[in-house]
């Protein structure tokens, strides 16, 4: 990137702590990256946390929440699927700060309006906003994730962001477990603790928002990336994981992973909430059985995601996948065989589960990382991530229906089946090809 003109000189290589920065990045651009990722992507994921309060708020009936909740992030996950590569294009365009501020305020907005929606209707039409805001954040995060930093720091730099998104999205469980109740004891109704939550998220939004104006490089980049066509990269995609198989392992890990993401956060509360009414207890307890849970997930995944890394670094990527979905593969089926989410049973399969979550993460990106082709790295990165996209549809769409036609733990107990078969598929292609040797 480089500087815009007219602007002060600015050093061309300057450190923020352990990463060497990219020419015309400060330490400020780099401090407020940090910050606006931790604040923004919990943005992302808060919805699908607060949305089984607006169902019953709403009056939807029980025996469809389940099917609902999937499909209206499918509905989200495929406008967002649809809006990527043309902001991708229009990020090297306008520049990414403008980009990035745009999708904040329509996370803001969002949040803003959908505690008014009283139909069905109303929650597609308030989750449009928040898919265009995701769309646009989560395309324009990653990118400047990559631009902000130098490769001889960028392993580092990943890690440490990862990590601070991780933390972000703990303290949002926290607040979730214990506002609900704090609220309720004030004398709160429901409703009006909804749009208190809400509405809170609005006002994280706007600081978010003020953290990347003032704070994000105001540069464009220096040139334009070329970009292939959608159906070309998909071609050229799987052409690739038809020659390596180890490039097919990787997208099979996309798959999964991503698909493992978006069932917690979607499933879990409306588990909680649905249980705690089973038991004649209100939202207040639901919540807060439902943030101990995800916050044992997602404290585990934080712990353990370091000591993957290392495990990483020293073994063939191919058996550090085996590891990740064996983790995984138990964590999903035990955690979803559970009948009841408060009893104190569910914590080592929560604690199994988070440490699958992110190894799964970490190894399919340690993976594709390795195996990907230098003269076609971006298409099969492009391709990657496509198949993680394929894979939050096909978890929300049948997930949300085995939630409602068999049981509540139903969707986990699916990811544990597809993390089976990805796990019985890396021992296969690791007896087959043996240890990674470079070309």
């Amino acid at each position: 990137m480089s500087p815009t003109t007219g602007s002060a000189p600015i050093p061309q290589n300057q450190k923020l702590g352990l990463f060497w920065l990219m020419p015309g990045i400060t330490r400020i651009n780099g401090l407020s990256y940090f910050i606006t990722a931790m604040l923004a992507v919990p943005m992302m994921a808060s919805l699908s946390f607060l949305q089984p309060m607006v169902l019953k708020l709403v009056g939807v009936e029980r025996a469809i929440q389940g099917t609902l909740s999937g499909d209206l992030t499918f509905y989200q996950e495929c406008i967002v699927l649809a809006l990527t590569p043309f902001i991708g294009a229009l990020a090297d365009k306008l520049g990414r700060r403008p980009l990035i501020m745009l999708g904040i305020s329509l996370l803001g907005i969002g949040y803003a309006f959908y505690p008014f929606a009283d139909s069905i209707f109303m929650m597609y039409a308030y989750r449009t906003i928040f898919a265009f805001g995701i769309a646009l954040v989560a395309t324009v995060i990653s990118i400047i994730n990559m631009d902000y930093v130098q490769d001889r720091s960028r392993g580092k730099w990943v890690a440490v962001a990862s990590m601070t998104q991780g933390i972000g999205i703990f303290i949002i469980t926290q607040l979730l477990r214990r506002l609900p109740a704090e609220f309720a004891q004030l004398g709160y109704s429901e409703t009006v603790t909804a749009k208190y939550l809400f509405w809170g998220c609005t006002g994280i939004c706007l600081f978010t928002f003020l953290i990347a104006t003032f704070g994000l490089s105001r540069n464009k980049p220096a040139e334009a990336r070329e970009r292939e066509p959608m159906l070309k990269l998909i071609r050229l995609g799987l052409d690739a994981a038809r020659k390596n198989s180890r490039i097919a392992l990787a997208y099979g890990c996309a798959f999964a992973a991503r698909g493992d993401i978006l069932v917690v956060g979607t499933f879990s509360f409306l588990w909680t909430q649905q249980a705690a009414e089973d038991l004649g207890l209100g939202i207040a307890a639901g919540y807060q059985r439902g943030g101990m849970i995800v916050g044992v997930i997602q404290g585990s995944a934080l712990t353990w995601a370091l000591i993957m890394g290392v495990i990483l670094d020293k073994i063939d990527r191919v058996t550090g996948v085996i590891i990740a979905f064996s983790l995984s593969a138990i964590g999903y089926t035990a955690f979803g065989l559970i009948t009841d989410p408060f009893s104190s049973s569910i914590f080592i399969p929560a604690i199994l589960l988070g440490m699958g979550e992110t190894s799964t993460i970490i190894s399919g990106n340690a993976l594709i990382g390795q195996t990907a082709p230098a003269q076609i790295r971006g298409t099969v990165l492009g391709s990657f991530a496509l198949f993680g996209a394929l894979g939050i549809l096909i978890a929300t769409s049948l997930g949300g229906r085995i939630f409602d036609h068999w049981m509540a733990g139903g969707p986990f107990v699916l990811m544990g089946v597809i993390n089976s078969i990805v796990l019985l598929t890396a021992i296969i292609i690791r007896l087959k090809t043996g240890k990674y040797r470079p070309d």
